[in-house]
């Protein structure tokens, strides 16, 4: 018999009446401590692979997502593995990971329970001998953020994951399971923490919020009997910029602007194939931008993905992705016109110690009277000045145009009431010191500084209502320009 899960937890509390977020944060829980328990009776994973990137985008992020079991190569791999050491360049990140994007962290450790599980090339069930297989990672993320802004709404504005003010908690915990039969694999991660209780609404139903606040990733992939063609399914993290949603997988405690862009979630199909020579060609179609439980129109859109990594130097990598499709709302009076997005990145090894990235993200949508649009780019640099510290910096600007309707920044200039067709600037430069005295575990400190050239950020006494039509019950109004922040933080994982 199943019973609805609000049911559940009300009885776990004693019959006390429960928020749907409440709902989610308890089956989490109940999921991570059923999920250790089995971990203690799963065999060891290998702990072979070599350190890896989001490092989405993240990736967390990163993302920082963002490859599931499609890659034999160094894709990905430190995420799955939770030897990792934080130290060392991260090869080049999983392709469903985002970002946004956010981005996967358990691709490697699926190629390796896939090929132990049989021959996928041959598309038959693989040896009895060996049957299927599974095991579980996970990361907890504690940290403490102070905006010398000191708003008095206690919120960071423009972060993903780090976004409290002066308050010492949970940012992120993450669950993943990863298993193989035969040709098949699959991937379920779940996720919570401040960027669920933040950024999602609270009107949806409770299969809604389960979807949405817990599970970050859901993917099975199938290896055709044709060994270099696989076909994959489900819901992805976005396989954007080098960034994971995962801050021991990042160079940096926080995640750009880039990655804020990013959509966070796609859910489709694609096809996988593996060129040889360190390349891999990847097509899908998927719902639009974050349509996971429904789609806001009638269109599906088209991703197309090239990636090559070294086969001589994990290190050095460059993914190219384009997406193509409406992600306007049916009716909506800009017209019914296609948003084109592009998304370039790499790692270059440059010496020993010293780790390069670039990342260029934008995007385009015709509109009436005018086009709709971004670009953004960012630098990163990772320098390991010894085997447990490194100092990684960051500098990201984002320019987003617009001729009928600013993208992102739409309903902050209503606040202050600027029009919807303004242009907006922004900005950010961070420094992070990472301690890591083993493969388990990495402290951070970290200072930033974003800048834009419109009302952003929450500075003092926070207004609420528009500008000129200050309202008690409205929303919080950014009236800074600028905001400087302070962030130590605490990962660990397995």
């Amino acid at each position: 018999m199943i019973f609805p899960a609000n049911l559940v937890v009300r009885v776990f509390l004693g019959g006390m009446p429960v928020s749907r977020f409440t709902v989610a944060v308890v089956v989490g829980l109940l999921g991570l401590v059923h999920a250790h328990a089995l971990a203690q009776d799963a065999p060891p994973t290998s702990a072979d692979a070599p350190s890896g990137a989001l490092g989405d985008a993240t990736t967390t992020p990163a993302a920082g997502p963002h490859d599931e079991a499609s890659h034999d190569t160094a894709d990905g791999d430190a995420a799955q593995d939770a030897s990792v050491d934080p130290s060392s360049g991260d090869p080049a990140p999983d392709a469903t990971e985002q970002g946004t994007g956010a981005r996967d962290a358990d691709d490697a450790d699926s190629d390796s329970d896939a090929d132990d599980a049989g021959d996928a090339g041959d598309g038959d069930e693989g040896d009895a001998t060996d049957g299927p297989s599974i095991d579980f990672h996970g990361t907890l993320e504690a940290a403490y953020g102070y905006n010398f802004n000191d708003p008095s709404n206690g919120v960071t504005a423009w972060r993903w994951y780090d976004a409290r003010h002066d308050l010492i908690g949970l940012q992120s915990a993450l669950l993943s399971a990863n298993w193989a039969a035969g040709p098949v694999t699959g991937t379920l991660q779940l996720q919570f923490g401040a960027l669920t209780e933040l950024f999602w609404e609270g009107s949806r139903s409770i299969e809604e919020d389960l979807l949405w606040r817990l599970i970050q990733q859901a993917t099975t992939e199938w290896q055709t009997p044709f060994e270099p063609l696989s076909l994959e399914g489900g819901v992805f993290n976005v396989p954007f910029g080098p960034e994971y949603n995962n801050a021991y997988l990042n160079w940096n405690w926080s995640t750009s602007n880039l990655f804020a862009l990013m959509p966070y979630q796609i859910a489709g199909f694609r096809l996988n194939y593996d060129l040889g020579a360190g390349l891999t060609a990847r097509a899908g179609v998927f719902n639009g931008w974050d349509q996971i439980i429904s789609d806001n129109n009638g269109d599906k859109s088209m991703l197309l993905s090239l990636e090559y990594d070294d086969p001589n130097d994990e290190g050095n990598y460059v993914y190219v992705n384009y997406m193509v499709g409406v992600e306007r709302d049916t009716g909506d009076p800009r017209g019914h016109n296609a948003r084109h997005t592009f998304d370039l990145y790499g790692q270059w090894h440059a010496a020993q110690p010293v780790f390069l990235r670039a990342h260029v993200f934008g995007g385009f949508e015709a509109g009436n009277p005018g086009d709709d649009g971004w670009l953004g780019a960012a630098l990163f640099g990772r320098a390991e000045l010894h085997e447990s510290f490194s100092i990684s910096a960051r500098g990201d600007v984002v320019r987003t145009f617009a001729g009928a309707q600013n993208l992102f920044h739409t309903d902050t200039l209503a606040l202050n009431e600027l029009g919807a067709d303004t242009s907006t600037l922004l900005g950010s430069g961070t420094l992070t010191l990472d301690y890591h005295p083993f493969s388990f575990a990495s402290l951070r400190l970290e200072v930033r500084h974003d800048r834009a050239d419109f009302p952003l950020f929450f500075a003092g006494d926070v207004p609420t209502g528009t500008l000129n039509v200050p309202d008690p019950e409205g929303e919080d109004r950014p009236t800074a320009t600028e905001q400087t922040t302070l962030t130590a933080g605490l990962t660990t994982w397995f």
